[in-house]
């Protein structure tokens, strides 16, 4: 669960999972670089906190690295209570 929250923690990695959201298949990393405005590499390794915290699958097409969400209905569930927590405050 720790891997879960820390995953969690960063708005940046919030913005890329709300993006996986409104997709239904698998979607390469490439596409949504530009959402958070980082070089590939720190937008790579905020996808690999997110694959170790178990919310995302990853595969390879050639060069690229794809990815979709694994639960997807459950991270809906998880963004929209931080929301209200945020909103609580």
């Amino acid at each position: 669960m720790q891997k879960l929250f820390k995953a969690l923690s960063s708005e940046h990695r919030i913005t890329l999972l709300e993006a996986l959201l409104q997709e239904n298949d698998y979607v390469c990393i490439c596409e949504l670089e530009d959402l958070i405005e980082r070089d590939r590499s720190v937008v790579y390794r905020h996808f690999k906190k997110l694959e170790e915290a178990n919310l995302l699958k990853t595969r390879r097409s050639g060069k690229k690295v794809e990815c979709k969400l694994k639960y997807p209905k459950q991270t809906k569930k998880i963004l929209e209570t931080a929301k209200q927590i945020q909103k609580n405050k």
